[in-house]
């Protein structure tokens, strides 16, 4: 649990652009992960290392703040309507046969409205349904609608690997249980960065390894290595 130690995989803690909400500034899978070009070398890296994925760097929507604007697994990535059709087309340069696609309607910021694995998607229950059809066939997984503790924007309310999941602290036993039936893998309530709930904002982890906020302090960090697996 080192910071930005050379060996790969496992659980590094970090800060990028000098806050600890690094969870913001990257959209990971298990084979991909989209970061800011700005980002320094070194942890682009260590992105790379502890991922195992093919690092591509791209703005989006003309932002470093990358987690609003797309959410993906192994099969493909959505992209909110606000990105820019120049970095639409750079991205798909290095995507190889990954699906894209673009979540068109009102609501823009799609990373914090869809949560999603290799196995399933949880859509925001007020994402229109037409939304429901693009995200299936990008994703080519099944689409559920709902809410994480009555709070519509799940995509920035959980983090949910292959291997497991951390989600928003106040969920009932209920909605920990469901979630783990949705995206078949065990999933656990924490926190990150010392108390911030919104656990998406200060972790990027697929199942081979998390880089997670340097905030976090080393209850949090146990709670969610033990919930990833990593």
């Amino acid at each position: 649990m080192n910071r930005a130690a050379a060996k790969p995989h496992g659980i590094y803690l970090e800060a990028f652009f000098g806050t600890a909400e690094v969870g913001l500034f990257a959209v990971p899978t298990e084979r991909i992960c989209l970061v800011p070009p700005q980002l320094k070398r070194r942890q682009k890296k260590l992105i790379k290392e502890v991922l195992d994925v093919t690092v591509i760097p791209t703005t989006l929507a003309g932002s470093i703040l990358l987690s609003p604007m797309a959410v993906g697994n192994s099969n493909g990535i959505l992209f909110s309507n606000m990105v820019l059709e120049e970095e639409l087309e750079a991205v798909k340069k290095k995507m190889g046969d990954l699906n894209i696609g673009v979540v068109e309607g009102k609501y823009t910021a799609i990373g914090n409205l869809i949560l999603a694995n290799d196995h399933a998607a949880l859509a925001s229950s007020i994402l229109p349904k037409k939304a429901l059809k693009v995200i299936e066939d990008v994703l080519g997984v099944e689409v559920v609608r709902g809410r994480i503790a009555d709070r519509s924007y799940v995509g920035s309310l959980a983090v949910i690997t292959n291997s497991g999941g951390v989600v928003y602290a106040e969920v009932s036993e209920e909605e920990e249980r469901k979630l783990s039936e949705i995206f078949k893998v065990d999933v656990l309530p924490g926190t990150v960065n010392n108390g911030v709930k919104f656990v998406r904002s200060g972790i990027i982890a697929n199942s081979k390894g998390a880089i997670i906020g340097l905030m976090t302090t080393g209850p949090e960090l146990m709670t969610v290595s033990r919930a990833l697996g990593v």
